[in-house]
């Protein structure tokens, strides 16, 4: 990779011939992209798994439902084991339409969640390293940036899916943005609203609200301030630049309606539509003004094994080290400080490296709590947890002025005569700053190897098999590790859901706390249990059945599966599996109401309820009473279910605040229940016209548009 020359003090101006990239130079940015992410993440390429952090509390068990239904021939719109059920794509992180996730129907969990990551790795290289050529530093220059954005912010956040997900196409948003102002394509501004479309697609939607912000900052910051590079052509028609710009980002919320409509719709339901709630803080996850120093003193932070961040007074919410993590690399550090200084003696620094300044400084400036009795108000702003998440914008600010450093200091007129200077400098600069970032990544991260992944050892646990073996009606599990027995192919409770339905978080409606996992439950707890359907419990301690209304049915070890799960099979914990007593199960007539004449109480008529096919999307029930009454499913009542009596449809009722009751005649009875939600439907509709819309324009005759015109 050759470096093109560039006027002292600032990148080249971004002429085509400066910005040109052969295909010899892509083929070798992936081949070193490719190569780092092996460095980093070798037992992935291995076949191994991480755990740790969220990883099988939260996308594990999302994508092995969705690898299940997916073999099973079946789109799911419902996840059916997390509680009582949640809105599969109104959650958004599994990502039902995200292309990438097409690997889960093809290849097993553990190697198709691999694969998604190391892609998007090697991705998210190739777009930093093209958009800071983009601006005019050379190929190395480019590579310099990419390390810094890519080995820098993500790795801590490997246990963050969403991280790798959605920070992949900033920079790629960036490049077709830069491109777009420079030469006026129509072909660029296509590419930017796919690119937008599928960082929505891929959901949690974090990091597409901030890219947003950044191109909202970024593309009116260089048709007005930061002009450098950019043709008279361009900055002349700039209104009707940003202009086509703001609305390809409307044709990207048009493509991506599929997923945001029921997005919407959850969120009028869920825990925060209420931002005060104490279930949901906007300040979790913000990044202290101490710890700020990480940047320059990451020996006093870094500790593997150990939260320091936690330790210190953080402000008014809670954080931890992974959403608060914010290095570049000492050499980084030092190349910037040396490009400074002689940037400052010069007085001439490049415009678009202010704007790039100014960027970071806000995006860190937010980074603390300290704006929160504002911002927490603000549309998007409110919504989100994680100001410590602005920090991508930082991060690549760092990058860019990285890249402007390298290719100024590289092309000094001392190391052009003396080429062998420039080779020991980059021979011992890219080294280090890679094993600084490396070592960093294994300190500073909440993610551990292992050589087989957690979920190729379920089928091996004697609990999965005594569960599976249990045909009379669906398991719902009482376990303390929230969510992973649904990989078990059984409903779990506890949830944890980022974003879930507004029961799940209800005082009135949850089980009362404190949770009962090393404590007798209290007779409301256990009433709560049975009227939620719950058929066994999971504990990591003997139950008093004096106290429980409970049957031991398995007492295990299960060294394959849970014991790795819960403390990497260090210290051994036996595990005992219990069936509850007297509760509802999935489905259950309820019990007539009491009459107070002790003389009158109501006769007990035969009746039985079972299910006969339990899916995703759609249930289906035998019922047999001789006097009829109400019946309840276990399942969360939510907009899109609806229930049907021998194909004649009928009412749900609300039952304790959160199941699906319906009343039933006397007689013999088929009953269905379907899920589909006029969300998806009309975020369908939505997206299919915008997919219209996209095709027509992309396709039209480029002469009969005056908005855009492509310069000859």
């Amino acid at each position: 990779m050759i470096d093109q020359p560039t006027s002292p003090g600032c990148p080249p101006t971004g002429d085509d011939k400066s910005t040109a990239v052969s295909w010899r130079s892509w083929l070798i940015v992936a081949a070193v992209a490719t190569g780092l992410s092996i460095l980093f993440w070798a037992p992935l390429y291995q076949g191994g798994g991480l755990i740790g952090g969220d990883i099988y509390t939260y996308f594990f068990p999302q994508k092995a439902f969705l690898a299940d239904q997916l073999a099973a021939g079946e789109l799911p719109l419902w996840n059916n084991r997390v509680g009582h059920g949640y809105p599969l794509v109104g959650e958004s992180q599994t990502g039902l339409f995200y292309p990438f996730h097409l690997l889960y129907a093809v290849l097993d969990v553990n190697t198709a969640y691999n694969a998604v990551q190391l892609l998007h790795y090697i991705l998210a290289f190739l777009f930093t390293w093209r958009y800071v050529r983009q601006l005019g530093p050379g190929d190395t220059a480019g590579v310099l940036a990419a390390i810094v954005y890519v080995y820098g912010w993500f790795p801590p956040r490997i246990c963050l899916e969403w991280a790798i997900l959605g920070g992949t196409w900033l920079p790629l948003a960036l490049w077709m943005a830069e491109q777009f102002l420079t030469d006026r394509r129509r072909r660029d501004l296509a590419i930017l609203a796919v690119t937008l479309a599928l960082q929505l697609l891929a959901g949690h939607f974090h990091l597409a609200f901030i890219t947003q912000l950044v191109l909202a900052a970024y593309v009116p910051g260089r048709l007005w301030l930061a002009r450098q590079g950019l043709p008279e052509t361009s900055v002349a028609s700039r209104f009707r630049l940003l202009t086509a710009t703001a609305l390809t980002l409307v044709l990207a919320f048009g493509l991506a309606a599929v997923q945001l409509v029921p997005t919407w719709e959850l969120k009028q339901a869920s825990q925060r539509d209420n931002v005060s709630g104490r279930k949901y803080d906007p300040g979790y996850g913000h990044l202290p003004f101490a710890y700020w120093t990480q940047v320059v003193a990451p020996w006093k932070w870094y500790d593997a094994g150990f939260d320091h961040v936690s330790q210190i007074d953080a402000g008014p919410a809670d954080t931890n080290q992974i959403e608060a993590h914010l290095y570049f690399g000492l050499p980084t550090i030092g190349l910037l400080l040396v490009a400074g200084l002689a940037w400052l003696r010069q007085r001439r620094i490049d415009s678009r490296l202010m704007l790039w300044c100014g960027l970071g400084a806000l995006a860190l400036a937010y980074t603390p709590a300290w704006h929160l009795p504002i911002t927490r108000h603000l549309p998007g702003f409110g919504f989100f947890t994680g100001p410590g998440r602005y920090s991508i914008v930082t991060t690549l600010s760092v990058a860019v002025l990285a890249a402007a450093a390298w290719q100024w200091l590289t092309t000094r007129s001392l190391l052009i005569r003396r080429g062998g200077i420039a080779l020991l400098v980059s021979a011992s600069f890219f080294p280090l700053l890679t094993w600084d970032l490396w070592d960093v990544s294994r300190k500073q991260t909440y993610a551990v190897f292992m050589q087989r992944s957690l979920i190729d050892r379920v089928d091996a646990s004697p609990v999965t098999a005594r569960l599976r073996s249990i045909s009379e009606q669906p398991v719902r599990l009482f376990c303390d590790y929230q969510n992973l027995p649904t990989l078990l192919g059984v409903a779990s409770t506890p949830v944890y859901l980022g974003l879930g339905p507004a029961e799940y978080f209800d005082e009135s409606l949850a089980m009362p706390e404190p949770l009962p996992f090393e404590r007798t439950a209290t007779p409301e707890q256990i009433d709560w249990l049975q009227r939620a359907g719950v058929t066994h419990i999971l504990s990591r301690h003997p139950l008093d059945t004096a106290a429980w209304p409970v049957k031991l049915i398995e007492r295990t070890f299960d060294p394959a599966f849970l014991q790795v799960a819960y403390h990497g099979g260090d210290v051994p914990l036996e595990f005992h599996l219990y069936e509850l007593l007297g509760s509802r199960g999935r489905l259950a007539w309820l019990a007539p109401a009491k009459s107070t004449d002790t003389d009158r109480q109501p006769a007990v008529l035969p009746r039985t309820a079972r299910l006969t096919s339990y899916t995703a999307n759609r249930i289906t029930a035998r019922v047999e009473s001789a006097a009829g009454g109400r019946l309840v499913l276990t399942d969360l009542v939510y907009p899109g279910w609806k229930v049907s009596i021998d194909g004649k449809p009928a009412e749900t009722i609300r039952v304790d605040g959160m199941y699906r009751g319906v009343d039933v005649t006397a007689g013999g009875h088929d009953l269905v229940w379907t899920y589909a939600p006029s969300s998806i439907r009309i975020g369908a509709v939505i997206s299919l016209v915008s997919l219209v819309l996209f095709v027509t324009l992309s396709l039209v005759r480029r002469g009969r548009f005056g908005l855009v015109c492509d310069q000859s």
